[in-house]
């Protein structure tokens, strides 16, 4: 599995990061999924949770033509992450944001998978190294 960043979605990010330094802002991926590969064309912010329920989480994907590709999270904590391992989640993206002791934006990518459980497993990145000078992309 390998996951895409749009230009628009990297600038948002970079905007976020500058925005929020001391927030808890999570949010929802939108865009879509061709093969292994994960096109992420834009973000939905949020505050404090990805959605209040399984039940408005799978409204907002139908309002969203069944777009919604996975979540972002800025200070993930396992309290988030546990409500994002679920049955409806399977598949689905999950970005760890974080900002490193220079100010960059660090994400880490992975993917919800299960064995016995749910857990995330980590993926690559593909992106063009010339757009990341801002961000640091492991």
């Amino acid at each position: 599995m390998e996951v895409y960043l749009s230009e628009d979605v990297l600038e948002s990010f970079s905007a976020l990061r500058l925005l929020l330094v001391d927030s808890n802002t999570d949010g929802i991926l939108i865009g879509h999924k061709r093969g292994h590969m994960f096109f992420v064309e834009r973000i939905l912010p949020s505050q404090r949770s990805f959605f209040s329920s399984e039940e408005k989480f799978l409204s907002l994907n139908k309002q969203l033509d069944h777009r919604i590709l996975g979540f972002y999270s800025f200070k993930t904590s396992q309290r988030k992450i546990k409500k994002i391992l679920a049955p409806f989640a399977y598949g689905k993206l999950f970005l760890h944001m974080a900002i490193d002791k220079k100010g960059r934006l660090e994400i880490k990518p992975f993917v919800i998978e299960y064995e016995k459980d749910f857990h995330l497993s980590p993926i690559k990145f593909r992106f063009d190294r010339q757009r990341t000078d801002q961000w640091l992309i492991p």
